[in-house]
Formats: structure tokens, C-alpha cells, sequence
């Protein structure tokens, strides 16, 4: 189990610098955000991911290139020992498909107000049809504290992430406009 200052969604890469040895690539490995704020040290949502790579360094560092695979709720004990690891949504689950085109929608005006603020972005995005895959390709794509994505990761099910989801890109597009000047989006 390795901690991170950042949450790591399944479907995307992050790097680690851990001090640990014993690492190697293709290893399987839980990631869990550190504490914010009055938050318990370690979140119980958190991602297993795969080693791609492995890069030591000097004093004992090493250098993870890890790839996000899966949202696991994560049992420890005390010492942060890991207990289990048990994935959040059930496989081959449909809860929440019929958000995913809303939120698509929301998604794609959210990244048209970043474009008009002067942020790169592609407005002609497509989610992912799995409501599972869909909550977190949205969930990549925010411009969010990341307590607020450790939050969105921690809502419980497909359906649960993807109307929060939808909620945080509606406030975040009405704000963008509204720091723009524009209309608000319905």
C-alpha cells in the first residue's frame, strides 16, 4: 500500500516517490490519498494500480510509474497495515448508464467554458458507455481540489459518482461563466 498527496483514478498514471525498496514493475499495489485537513490519515477509498515502471534513487528512494486500474475500498488496522481490498463497483454492473449521456453533455459545456477562459480542452469528448468507466474519465478531467475528487471517488456507486459528478460540473461551469461574464448553463 502506498500513500499519494493526490487521488489516483483508474484509467490514468501518476508517479509515486516512495522510500520503501522491494518494488518492482508489474507489481500490483493499493494507492490511497493522504489525510486533508481533520480527515483520518489514510482515505478508505483508494485505487489498485500496476507498476509500469520502477526507477531507483539516491538514499533508498524509489520512482513509481503507476497505472490506475481499479476502485477498491481499502481495510487497514492501525498501523496502516493493509487488511483488504475489495473493488467498489460490482463487475459487469449497468447502475448509473442512463447518467452517463447527462453527464457527458455537462462534461463537454464545463470544458467549453475552460476553452473560452483561455484552457486547452477538447469539447467534443466522448465518456465511456460503462457507467463505472464513465464516473472516472469525468472524474480525471475536473479542475477540483483533490479532497473534492477524493470525495467524488468516495460516493459509493457508479450512479452515486456520476450525479455528483454531475452536480460539481454544472457549479464549476456556472462559476466559470460566470467569472467570464456569460450565462450560467442550465
Amino acid at each position: 500500500m502506498v500513500s499519494s498527496p493526490r487521488p489516483l483514478i483508474p484509467g490514468t498514471s501518476m508517479g509515486l516517490r516512495v522510500t520503501a525498496s522491494g518494488f518492482e514493475a508489474g507489481d500490483r499495489i493499493a494507492v490511497l490519498a493522504r489525510s486533508f485537513g481533520d480527515v483520518p490519515p489514510l482515505r478508505r477509498i483508494g485505487t489498485v494500480a500496476v507498476l509500469e515502471g520502477v526507477r531507483r534513487g539516491s538514499g533508498g528512494d524509489a520512482y513509481l510509474d503507476a497505472s490506475g486500474r481499479l476502485l477498491v475500498e481499502v481495510e487497514t488496522v492501525d498501523d496502516a497495515k493493509l487488511v483488504s481490498v475489495t473493488p467498489v463497483d460490482a463487475p459487469g454492473a449497468d447502475i448509473g448508464g442512463h447518467l452517463v449521456p447527462s453527464v457527458e453533455r455537462a462534461l463537454r459545456t464545463y470544458l467549453a467554458a475552460r476553452v473560452e477562459s483561455g484552457e486547452s480542452g477538447n469539447v467534443h469528448i466522448h465518456l465511456s458507455h460503462d457507467p463505472v468507466a464513465a464516473s472516472h474519465e469525468v472524474a480525471s478531467h475536473l479542475r477540483i481540489s483533490w479532497p473534492e475528487v477524493q470525495e467524488l471517488l468516495e460516493a459509493g456507486s457508479a450512479d452515486e459518482r456520476l450525479e455528483r459528478a454531475l452536480l460539481v460540473l454544472r457549479r464549476e461551469t456556472g462559476l466559470l461563466r460566470s467569472v467570464l461574464g456569460g450565462k450560467e448553463a442550465t
